[in-house]
């Protein structure tokens, strides 16, 4: 008797994709670019709908506002609606504009081709996607606006610190708009699908009752409703925060946390601490090469690239090693002479 198997065929293959989302490869998540290709290669290809990101702000923040940033632009780009709560300065104005490499001006050596002459082992290290994350990059220094016929076909939400009323809390407010809008507008059973990106920066303890001894809670509370919200929601969620805590971490699906270089001469800008990854509809969560991350600043290009900078070591048995040292034997020389 043989046995054969078959793919399953989805009853409904023509269904329309929101707009600037696609299906993993299993076909068990709708994913929607972060505005960085390099980074979408290490959490599984982009974030998945109705998900929550923490990123651990830099020192300066510089770096956590351009990764939002590039979050913000991608929506723009991909006609999908934007609500912005931002602390400091609006992250909407000034945005990074795409652009399109062209392969002759990348100026690119034959040096990326040849075989490393020193690092042996570099040689055959798959690079993530390092090509295709270089096609089309944000220019974060660029003077060229966003085009007005692009903004005009999206819906910009912005929250503001002003709203809040003294009769209600910070959180509560905020929870409310966001309540309203998920529920009302980008929920997963309306007609019309369409994809909202929530951006929050710079979220900070002192913005939850900092007069109380319960503001950690108050914060948990707001992001464990939050999640909540997204799940039945047609949304992602980016939000930057200064405060560090492992409660907040049980509570998002990504978590990452941005470190700035201080070596000397480093080509690295900052480095990239992933804390947790995504482990929706699958069993086997994804698991990287390396959870440490390099992230450079292209300077001809004004864009972040993020890369793996350590490798592990490698302890295979058929690992190629050096003539002499496959020579050398735990037998005692004769010719030593004490």
């Amino acid at each position: 008797m043989s046995i054969t198997f078959k793919k399953k065929v989805s009853s409904t293959p023509n269904v329309r994709l929101p707009l600037g989302t696609r299906l993993n490869s299993n076909g068990t998540l709708l994913l929607t670019s972060t505005g960085i290709s390099s980074l979408d290669t290490f959490i599984g290809g982009g974030l998945p709908i109705g998900s929550l990101l923490l990123i651990y702000e830099d020192q300066n923040c510089n770096l956590s506002d351009s990764i939002l940033r590039c979050y913000l632009s991608e929506g723009i780009y991909n006609k999908q609606d934007l609500c912005v709560a931002a602390l400091r300065t609006d992250p909407t104005e000034n945005l990074p504009t795409k652009e399109e490499n062209i392969s002759s001006s990348d100026n690119r050596t034959d040096e990326e081709n040849e075989k490393m002459k020193i690092a042996w082992r570099y040689e055959n290290l798959s690079t993530i996607d390092s090509a295709a994350a270089s096609t089309i990059h944000y220019d974060l220094q660029s003077s060229k606006p966003i085009p007005n016929e692009l903004k005009e076909q999206v819906k910009i939400h912005k929250i503001t610190w002003n709203d809040c009323t003294s009769s209600q809390s910070y959180r509560q407010y905020l929870l409310k708009v966001l309540h309203k809008l998920l529920t009302n507008d980008y929920s997963s059973q309306q007609a019309e699908k369409r994809i909202l990106r929530i951006g929050i920066q710079s979220l900070s303890l002192s913005l939850f009752d900092s007069n109380s001894a319960n503001h950690f809670d108050e914060l948990f509370a707001f992001l464990y409703h939050l999640r909540i919200l997204l799940r039945t929601s047609l949304a992602t969620c980016v939000i930057t925060l200064n405060e560090k805590s492992k409660l907040f971490e049980t509570v998002a699906d990504l978590v990452f946390e941005l470190k700035l270089s201080n070596v000397i001469h480093s080509d690295y800008v900052a480095f990239c601490q992933l804390v947790k990854l995504p482990k929706l509809n699958t069993i086997q969560p994804i698991i990287p090469d390396t959870w440490d991350i390099g992230i450079k600043l292209i300077k001809h290009r004004k864009n972040l690239v993020f890369e793996k900078y350590s490798i592990p070591p490698d302890l295979s048995a058929d690992a190629s090693r050096d003539e002499k040292t496959k020579s050398l034997t735990c037998t005692p020389s004769k010719e030593f002479d004490f």
